[in-house]
């Protein structure tokens, strides 16, 4: 592969990583009165939380009590809601087979793509051009 091609690939790359590393949206701020914060969607999801067979099986699968406690206190009342609306069917952990079957076959891709564009030799079932 030409110089000017790796060039132009690298920083294709370079590229879309800074892309991947910008921020989404900008954070707002609002005010909360007192009454929604004590009786919203969030307090509720929380006194689920409190319930004692909740508690066990949240521990059950490694979850610190404070730990969901907090991450309830970072939802937005909508989330909370849907949280509540759903609690029967959502599942206290999930157990990451989707995940890790996404990041083989994304680590496989970037391997072959770099192997067919000759900055590698991972893959003896590429063919590789003769310089």
């Amino acid at each position: 592969m030409s110089r000017p091609w790796k060039e132009l690939t690298s920083l294709l790359v370079v590229f879309a990583v800074l892309c991947l590393s910008l921020p989404t949206s900008p954070a707002t701020a609002g005010w909360v009165s007192t009454r929604a914060t004590v009786e919203g969607p969030q307090a509720r999801l929380v006194s689920v939380l409190e319930r004692e067979d909740v508690a066990r099986a949240l521990e059950a699968y490694g979850v610190d009590r404070a730990e969901a406690v907090r991450r309830v206190a970072g939802l937005t009342d909508a989330e909370a809601q849907r949280a509540l609306d759903e609690w029967d069917r959502l599942p206290a952990a999930g157990n990451g087979v989707g995940v890790v079957i996404a990041a083989v076959l994304f680590i496989f891709i970037v391997l072959l793509i770099t192997d067919i564009l000759g900055f590698t030799n991972v893959f003896p079932f590429v063919k590789k051009s003769v310089r």
